[in-house]
């Protein structure tokens, strides 16, 4: 028991110190590059197309459609296509596109089949009508600010990249919901986006599809998504796509700039991000016995003061004091990096839930995908 203690003790000081480097190297990686693309002059000469896929979408298309209308960017269109919607989805489209010459509105009878996946398949059938030199891919349920076309122009421009994603401000309604959905700031916590960034490190690039925008002839380059089969995560697919044919990537913080209510409760959150999480790694066999066995460790990091009175029992008082330091410096930067991108404050300190949820999602998505049962998207099996 004292051995396990010792190894519980140094890997949760240890994971603490990588935890607060990162969110705050990350932090200031973040600033820095956001305070030099604002100086960035744009000449507005690049037409962006912003794409939208959309499936079902009445109650979001309004604020979205709304949002876009309102930009500070000048040069763009957006192309919207309904993805075999049964509800209003096609009248809005249609409404918004008598109000604007900007809105183009597509539908999607299903009888092109470019893809097996619901959303690439829109983004397949949409993006060929797209006249822009840059494309950005986004949800129906995000809400852009007026800030949000130009700033990823600029972002695109100060870092000279290929492809741009971040995270977006995610609205929760619920406090189980917001608890999952930031499980999303793992990766600001755990990836040092300071060093992984600049070295163009393929494994570990994320992409959040909220937000995804592209140089439109490095996407015909490389192939775009026609290029990527039997991927279900179009997000970090498509960057882990560019990135292996030498494009550059760049991730940002977003939350400033386009705000998202992806998910309304704890289930739908749960099912969304263990799609995404489970996409994120290769299923071979080693890569799953290293998984589990990371995911074991942060288990063990995330309740560490549940230990406290065995620590006690054991007069283990200096390994307790190690162990609890590491804990508490892994969850504050939690809360750092939940609170840089705007979510509740009872979410922020709640960052053992969220991380709890991680490790339930990816045991129980692996468990989906390796017996073949899959996951249920927007009424899709994918």
């Amino acid at each position: 028991m004292k051995i396990f203690l010792s190894i519980l003790s140094w890997i949760s000081l240890i994971f603490g110190v990588w935890c607060l480097t990162c969110t705050l190297f990350n932090l200031i990686f973040f600033r820095i590059h956001r305070s030099k693309a604002k100086k960035i002059h744009i000449d507005n000469k690049k037409k962006v197309s912003v794409i939208i896929p959309a499936r079902n979408e009445e109650e979001h298309l309004p604020r979205l459609l709304d949002s876009l209308l309102n930009q500070d960017y000048p040069n763009y269109e957006v192309l919207i296509i309904d993805d075999q919607s049964t509800d209003s989805t096609w009248s809005i489209i249609q409404s918004y596109m008598a109000k604007s010459d900007k809105i183009k509105g597509f539908r999607n009878a299903g009888n092109r089949k470019l893809s097996p996946y619901g959303k690439i398949n829109a983004l397949l059938n949409l993006i060929p009508y797209a006249d822009g030199d840059i494309l950005l891919c986004t949800d129906a349920d995000t809400v852009h600010r007026p800030s949000s076309i130009s700033m990823g122009v600029r972002y695109m421009e100060e870092g000279n990249l290929d492809i741009l994603s971040g995270f977006p401000y995610q609205g929760v309604t619920t406090y189980g919901g917001g608890v999952v959905t930031a499980a999303m700031i793992f990766s600001n916590v755990v990836l040092p986006h300071f060093l992984l960034n600049p070295i163009q490190f393929t494994p570990f690039a994320i992409g959040i599809g909220q937000y995804v925008m592209m140089r439109r002839d490095s996407y015909e380059e490389v192939g775009g998504y026609s290029a990527m089969p039997q991927k279900v995560c179009d997000d970090i697919g498509i960057i882990k796509h560019f990135m292996r044919h030498k494009k550059k990537y760049g991730f940002r913080n977003l939350s400033r700039d386009v705000s998202c209510k992806m998910y309304s409760d704890r289930k739908s959150a749960f099912k969304g991000i263990e799609r995404s999480l489970t996409d994120l790694f290769p299923t071979t066999f080693i890569m799953i016995m290293l998984l589990l066995i990371a995911v074991t460790l942060l288990m063990f990091i995330s309740w560490t003061p549940l230990f406290t009175p065995l620590f006690i029992c054991f007069n283990e008082s200096n390994l307790m004091l190690m162990a609890l330091i590491g804990w508490l410096m892994t969850f504050v930067s939690w809360a750092i990096g939940a609170r840089e991108i705007g979510f509740w404050r009872s979410v922020c300190i709640s960052g053992f839930l969220s991380v709890t949820s991680i490790c339930a999602m990816y045991i129980h998505g692996i468990y989906r995908k390796l017996t073949g049962k899959g996951f249920d998207w927007k009424g899709r099996k994918v």
